[in-house]
């Protein structure tokens, strides 16, 4: 009797402890550090960059009249295409109008004078053969003669100056292209030195950008780019970089490169925003590999990353793994030696764990 009790005390806590020993093993493993992974996915190290600029043209022309007076009307609205000799804008012409009225009866009364001149002349010169006049008589109709002949050269003149005014009322494009800006309003008195408009070619769009001296080397002039526009959707435009300028702005440190369209549209109106998108890199047959950067760790020895191992169900090993690195790019930093294609890199919570310690992924 005794020794059945005794076997049965035994087998009981034989029970209590294999209990709690699997307890405090599954305890154990709900407590296991949690960690975030990627796996590595082989790259070709072109990494994609879009800069913001605003679409220009590479001439514009900025429209002024030749003449003063009140702006009778501008014809013509900003983002307007026209082509070249369509009217702009009319400055009112009956000043004009009247001047040449007056320079017409002026004409008139100088063609009257030079023909009653000239009888004169053809007279006296008669009368001088007969003896019956003077040669200062002669002189004076000469002279009188001259003089008519050339005030009606000078009305001439006047008048196509006076026509040529009036002319210049009207405001004509002298290019195809679209306008950029209206700077004026009708009621307005212009000067000739006031700017009336601007009106830009589509023959040529550039987009001027801004980009880091990380990047500039890896710019070259002809090198292709995508430019699309937030006025015209779904759609991009094959661009071909232009000017590359090596030399940073004073109060930047960014440098200036110009974009140019190759086929532009009559759609591409300067002013309009634009986003410029080109590739920098190369392709080549070495694997490389993009990270966040914060995956990336540094001490003496070398740069590394923690990697995951032996994962069985979520829970794995951490191990580490030496790295080369490469260039920065616009998704993260180029990893050129030391991973391999499905490596199970961690990528939060590496400041909270160690090598060979297990882990839970996430």
């Amino acid at each position: 009797m005794t020794i059945n009790r005794l076997i049965t005390t035994t087998l009981i806590a034989a029970t209590i402890a294999l209990s709690f020993s699997a307890c405090s093993d599954e305890k154990k493993e709900q407590q296991l550090r949690p960690v975030r992974t990627m796996v590595l996915k082989a790259s070709n190290a072109i990494s994609s960059h879009t800069f913001n600029g605003i679409a220009r043209s590479d001439v514009a022309a900025r429209l002024s009249f030749n003449v003063s007076g009140r702006l009778k009307s501008v014809k013509v609205k900003p983002g307007q295409f026209v082509k070249k000799g369509s009217l702009v804008a009319e400055i009112d012409d009956a000043y004009f109008k009247l001047k040449v009225a007056e320079v017409r009866a002026s004409l008139k009364q100088t063609a009257s004078e030079l023909e009653h001149s000239k009888a004169r002349y053809k007279r006296v010169q008669k009368l001088y053969v007969n003896r019956s006049s003077s040669l200062s008589d002669l002189d004076s109709a000469r002279t009188a003669y001259d003089s008519a002949k050339a005030n009606r050269r000078a009305m001439y003149t006047r008048l196509e100056q006076a026509q040529l005014e009036l002319s210049y009322t009207k405001l004509k494009a002298p290019l195809n292209g679209s306008v950029s800006e209206i700077h004026v309003r009708k009621g307005e008195n212009v000067t000739a030195a006031t700017s009336i408009a601007t009106i830009s070619s589509t023959k040529n769009i550039e987009v001027p950008i801004s980009v880091p001296g990380s990047m500039i080397d890896a710019i070259k002039v002809g090198q292709r780019t995508k430019v699309t526009f937030d006025d015209i959707k779904n759609k991009s435009f094959n661009a071909r970089i232009t000017e590359v300028s090596h030399t940073s702005s004073m109060r930047t440190t960014t440098f200036p490169i110009t974009v140019r369209i190759i086929k532009p549209t009559k759609k591409i109106h300067p002013g309009m925003a634009a986003s410029v998108t080109f590739a920098i890199g190369k392709e080549n047959k070495t694997k490389s590999f993009v990270i966040p950067v914060h995956a990336l760790m540094e001490d003496e020895e070398s740069f590394y990353i923690y990697v995951i191992e032996n994962l069985n169900e979520d829970i794995g090993i951490i191990r580490r793994q030496n790295v080369s690195r490469g260039s920065l790019t616009g998704s993260g930093i180029i990893l050129t030696e030391g991973a391999k294609e499905d490596m199970k890199v961690l990528t939060a919570g590496m400041s909270r764990v160690h090598v060979n310690q297990k882990v839970r992924v996430r």
